[in-house]
């Protein structure tokens, strides 16, 4: 598989994941049982991404805890429950990523305010990249 083919590949199982996060916050359910349900309505399990989404959505959803305290203590002047639900979504897969090194930091921060300028306000995307940046710098 050619680098072109990975890089849109994972950039859709991000997208995913973050819409299976926001999802699941909003209706209160179990991260990967929105997974499981949307996978099967819309066919995902056979796309090259869904791997990938399914490893972020278990991934956040196992350290969903610790990522949220992460998350807080790198961003100031926001508490997690004044933050829109689909930037804390974007920030929550993110976070995983830097956590887990899916990728080198700059391009899960430079991935995370893509979605951000894509499915969130017009301030998102540097408010993602302060919170992120922070994240990615305590792991340097």
């Amino acid at each position: 598989m050619s680098g072109q083919e990975t890089y849109p590949s994972r950039r859709k199982a991000r997208k995913h994941a973050v819409e299976v996060l926001y999802s699941a916050q909003a209706r209160d359910e179990a991260p990967e049982s929105v997974l499981r349900d949307t996978a099967a309505r819309l066919g995902w399990a056979k796309h090259p991404w869904f791997a990938f989404a399914r490893e972020i959505v278990a991934g956040v959803a196992d350290e969903l805890e610790g990522l949220d305290e992460l998350i807080a203590s790198s961003s100031e002047h926001w508490t997690l429950d004044r933050m829109p639900r689909t930037d804390l979504a974007i920030l929550r897969v993110g976070a995983w990523e830097l956590e887990h090194e899916t990728a080198p930091a700059s391009v899960v921060v430079s991935e995370a305010v893509h979605l951000a300028n894509e499915l969130s306000t017009d301030r998102s995307g540097a408010f993602i990249n302060g919170v992120l940046g922070r994240i990615a710098a305590q792991r340097a």
